[in-house]
């Protein structure tokens, strides 16, 4: 998979890709050490479409749960609810 790292002078890096989907995603990652989730809109690659602002812990547990094996065993602190 492609990812493109662009610096951002003053902010930090962006690095983007698109998914087997044709989705265009980024992630920058903030001098302030903040990370920001970024969607761009389907029809302008350009236009973010959504964004989500994680603070580091938040980008940790995303990080878990991104990585974690499926099932119930889950990252540590995991809680299953039933549906």
């Amino acid at each position: 998979m492609r990812v493109e790292e662009t610096l951002l002078p003053g902010v930090g890096i962006s690095y983007e890709f698109r998914t087997a989907a044709g989705r265009q995603i980024g992630v920058v990652a903030r001098r302030d050490g903040t990370t920001e989730l970024v969607v761009y809109a389907e029809d302008d690659p350009e236009y973010v479409a959504e964004s989500v602002m994680l603070q580091s812990d938040e980008r940790a547990t995303l990080v878990e749960l991104l990585t974690a094996p499926p099932g119930p065993s889950g990252p540590p602190g995991h809680t299953q609810h039933p549906i």
